[in-house]
């Protein structure tokens, strides 16, 4: 059943006025939620970026430290190829005795004398020192020590001492040095390790 209802001009203005607050309202809350919510997703997304770049960060700083530590193995490796031949002094010694005796002979000096010198301790690795005496010229002695310094494996003269054969006429001089090769120093064993723990 329709009711006749009657609706002044005054009145139709206030309803359409209404109307359109009521619009303008729903509209604002649209927006305002739309705002807060690009604005969570802006934070959310800054986050997770933030996240990644850390991440990212992290995975660039682990591959730099293994491209280092490759680098020092690589490194290590090319070092422990100058080392001697044999895992123990005596016999890194008789190497070092005949590397001596080698380089010598490929330039005609005779060595008069050899010993063998107590290993000596340098970090991981073990020194091998041989003494040697043999009279030559000064220029056989610069080629003798510039091959030894030329040598396929890592030889250091650690000392050296010279002494002129005839002052009148000093074209020879008896020379004594000590040439030092170098081993890797070999892990000791569990047992001894252990024993020497329980003993500290």
């Amino acid at each position: 059943m329709k009711l006749p209802v009657k609706i002044n001009e005054r009145e139709k203005r206030v309803l359409i006025i209404g109307g359109l607050v009521v619009l303008l309202i729903g509209a604002f809350q649209a927006y305002t939620w739309y705002v807060d919510f690009k604005k969570k997703a802006d934070d959310f997304l800054e986050a997770k970026r933030f996240v990644l770049e850390k991440q990212l960060n992290k995975i660039s700083g682990k591959d730099e430290a293994e491209r280092r530590i490759n680098k020092v193995k690589l490194e290590l490796e090319d070092q422990e190829k100058t080392l001697l031949q044999g895992d123990k002094p005596p016999v890194a010694a008789a190497a070092l005795q005949k590397a001596l005796k080698d380089t010598a002979s490929s330039l005609s000096i005779t060595i008069s004398s050899e010993r063998i010198l107590n290993p000596t301790g340098d970090g991981f690795y073990v020194g091998v020192p041989v003494e040697i005496g043999f009279t030559a010229s000064t220029e056989k002695l610069r080629d003798f020590l510039f091959k030894l310094r030329n040598a396929p494996f890592l030889i250091r003269v650690t000392e050296i001492k010279v002494r002129v054969m005839n002052i009148s006429n000093p074209t020879d001089i008896y020379t004594t040095l000590i040439a030092t090769g170098f081993i890797k120093k070999q892990a000791e064993p569990e047992t001894k390790s252990k024993e020497a723990k329980d003993a500290a």
